[in-house]
């Protein structure tokens, strides 16, 4: 019996074209793995709990008629409004949207707040747009989850399929989320958004619906005469605040103002002596000026595919990314091995 076995495992091996298939799996198992980051389990309960209040929300509205659009929302996240309304202050691609509510970016959020040093009780403010309302949630998500302590400002106005729906505004929204106990804060203040982050560029329909919205909610208005007032205001609530680090999300007016080019990009910035302040004189640019480093969240596209989250795509809890060295490494290794075996190479040695 044991001589049997020896002479089937000799077999195997002598066979090149089992060796190829043996070959073949191990470095598609190399290659699997190379390329994808598994969730460790605190991150995955972190997804879990995003996804969870994805399906809450999507559900809740679904109970009262405003379901998001026809084949808009996919993935039944909750966070894609509508294409226009007297709350839309500018234009922005529905995919996106999409992208914006993957539950990946809250572990994405978690893993750079680690590599920050950023531990329970840390400080970290949150500047948001309503223009990506499941992004802020998952930061907000991320941010609980690791027991910092928040000072959020957030301004209402939303481009397009972001919490535009009149009858879902960002502060209904909120409520629903913290009702279901997925999101255990109000947000310390409120802009309009839009043109100077006083919503000068909002109908006066779309302006009522935010200000009746946030006092149901009992979220006050931080209050300016101009943008410039409205960049002071801010900087000084941060400032008085010291936050280990200020994570901006979407394009608010007073954010970084005078310099839309080099914050377009997003990911995160660092104060000096590492990187030069940009120009411009937004909050971004103060607190950066103050040495407080800023993980800005912009471009969805560049910024999902150097974090391995799909673009558009369906929602998985694992990160991947084509620009692995691992992945190169072993498409590499299995080209040349199967030349090595090839059985060409045996006619041309007879």
């Amino acid at each position: 019996m044991k001589n049997s076995l020896l002479d089937v495992q000799r077999g195997f091996f002598r066979n090149a074209r089992l060796r190829l298939v043996l070959l073949a799996v191990v470095l598609g198992a190399a290659w699997y793995f190379g390329a994808v980051s598994i969730l460790s389990g605190d991150e995955r309960r972190l997804w879990e709990k995003v996804r969870d209040a994805q399906e809450y929300l999507f559900r809740w509205r679904e109970d009262r008629g405003i379901s998001p659009e026809g084949g808009t929302d996919m993935e039944r996240t909750g966070f894609i409004g509508v294409e226009w309304s007297p709350l839309t202050t500018t234009l922005g691609p529905l995919e996106a949207k999409r992208t914006a509510a993957d539950p990946l970016w809250a572990v994405y959020a978690l893993r750079r707040f680690r590599a920050l040093g950023i531990t329970k009780g840390d400080r970290v403010t949150i500047l948001s747009s309503s223009s990506f309302p499941g992004l802020v949630f998952s930061i907000l998500a991320a941010a609980e989850h690791l027991g910092a302590e928040v000072l959020w400002i957030h301004s209402l106005g939303a481009s397009t399929w972001g919490a535009n729906n009149p009858s879902l505004p960002w502060p209904v929204m909120a409520s629903v989320l913290r009702q279901g106990g997925f999101l255990s804060r109000k947000a310390n203040w409120y802009t309009l958004g839009g043109r100077g982050e006083m919503g000068l560029d909002l109908p006066e329909e779309g302006r009522k619906i935010l200000e009746d919205a946030a006092a149901r909610e009992g979220v006050p208005f931080l209050k300016a005469s101009s943008l410039a007032g409205m960049i002071d205001s801010k900087t000084a609530l941060v400032a008085a605040f010291a936050p280990r680090l200020a994570v901006s999300v979407g394009g608010g007016a007073a954010s970084f103002a005078g310099n839309d080019s080099e914050f377009l990009r997003g990911g995160l910035f660092s104060p000096p002596p590492e990187e030069t302040v940009p120009s411009g004189d937004g909050v971004l640019q103060r607190l950066l000026a103050e040495g407080i480093p800023v993980l800005h969240f912009l471009n969805m596209k560049e910024m999902a595919s150097e974090a391995g989250i799909p673009y558009d795509g369906a929602r998985a809890p694992r990160f991947a990314s084509l620009r692995s060295g691992a992945v190169s490494a072993a498409g590499m290794a299995f080209f040349f091995l199967f030349l090595l075996f090839h059985r060409r190479w045996d006619r041309w040695r007879q």
